[in-house]
C-alpha cells in the first residue's frame, strides 16, 4: 500500500518538467493531501495539456476509496472536471471561474461534492471540495512529491 502511494507520489516529478509555462492550470500538477493525510490526489500534465490524476483514502493501511481524474478543455475551450470514483458512475463538473491562482468547478446536480475548489495562496496550494456554497468542505494541501 504505502509502495503503490510512493510510486503515484513520483510521477509528478517526472512529468513536471513537460508542463508548458502557458498551461493556465500547470500549478495543479503535484501531490496534495489532507492534513491527517488519510487522502491524498496527485495531478499530472499528458500529451495534449490536459491533466490526469489519482486519489486515494486510506484507513488502517488499507485503501477504502479511490478514483481517477481528469481536467481538460471541451471544444468550446472550456474545462472540464471529471472523476470516475471507484463503485460509482462518473460525474463532471464545469469550470465556473479560473483565475492565476485558482479554479473552480461545479456540478449542482451531482450529490457530493458539487463544488471542487483549488487556490493557491503564496506557496501553498489548496483544494476543497464541498456542496455549493461550501458547506460539508474538506481541504488537501500540496506537499512535496519526493
Amino acid at each position: 500500500m504505502i509502495r503503490l502511494i510512493s510510486t503515484l507520489a513520483l510521477i509528478p516529478t517526472l512529468t513536471l518538467a513537460s508542463v508548458s509555462n502557458g498551461h493556465e492550470l500547470s500549478w495543479l500538477v503535484g501531490c496534495w493531501v489532507t492534513p491527517d493525510k488519510s487522502a491524498q490526489e496527485v495531478w499530472v500534465a499528458d500529451s495534449n495539456q490536459s491533466l490526469a490524476g489519482f486519489g486515494i483514502a486510506v484507513s488502517d493501511n488499507r485503501v477504502r476509496f479511490y478514483e481517477v481524474l481528469s481536467i481538460r478543455q471541451s471544444e468550446d475551450g472550456s474545462w472540464i472536471y471529471t472523476a470516475h470514483p471507484s463503485g460509482q458512475e462518473p460525474a463532471s463538473f464545469a469550470a465556473t471561474e479560473i483565475t492565476d491562482n485558482s479554479v473552480v468547478f461545479a456540478n449542482p446536480d451531482h450529490d457530493y461534492p458539487q463544488e471542487i475548489r483549488y487556490l493557491k495562496k503564496g506557496n501553498h496550494l489548496y483544494a476543497t471540495i464541498s456542496l455549493l456554497g461550501g458547506a460539508n468542505s474538506n481541504s488537501f494541501s500540496k506537499v512535496s512529491c519526493d
